[in-house]
């Protein structure tokens, strides 16, 4: 059921990816709709899955994008991992926890991408602090408000909690 709700979050965040390039060329500068998708995904706690699923997301965004392939799949796969390794050990629930994390999330994620621009193409990116506060806030903003639309329509927990293995 997971996987299902991954994969039509996938196809919704390409679609807005989309209708956003058509719209507003560099709209992704100031949005991330892989990020939110890889977030909410990895808040189960289940390392391997967020792991699959930020490879997944990211190579989705590499394909439609004009940067090189593998960076946004390389950067959403170290924040879907720290995402499902603080959630398998601490099970955080609710709109405010996502938020924390998705903001933590977006944040990780242009830090990655700006560090490896800056060694793979030896480029400088222009006005990186201003793109990362304004990406920060509206992601995080739009994603909580994605959340509470779940926690409307499916009146329950959005984010299923993954059994932690004992003995790891």
């Amino acid at each position: 059921m997971r996987w299902l709700r991954f994969i039509i979050g996938l196809l919704i965040a390409l679609t807005l990816h989309s209708l956003l390039d058509s719209f507003y060329p560099n709209a992704l500068a100031f949005f991330n709709p892989y990020a939110i998708l890889v977030v909410y995904y990895s808040m189960g706690g289940n390392v391997l899955g967020a792991i699959i699923a930020g490879v997944a997301a990211g190579f989705v965004q590499d394909a439609f994008s004009n940067t090189i392939f593998g960076l946004h799949a390389f950067s959403l796969t170290i924040c879907a991992y720290a995402v499902a390794y603080i959630n398998s050990r601490l099970v955080l629930r609710g709109t405010l926890a996502f938020g924390a994390c998705l903001g933590g999330a977006v944040i990780v994620n242009e830090l990655v991408i700006y560090i490896l621009v800056n060694i793979l193409l030896k480029q400088r990116i222009e006005m990186f602090e201003q793109q990362l506060l304004v990406k920060t806030i509206f992601t995080t903003l739009f994603g909580m408000a994605i959340y509470q639309l779940m926690l409307l329509f499916l009146r329950e927990e959005p984010i299923e909690a993954t059994q932690r293995q004992a003995g790891w």
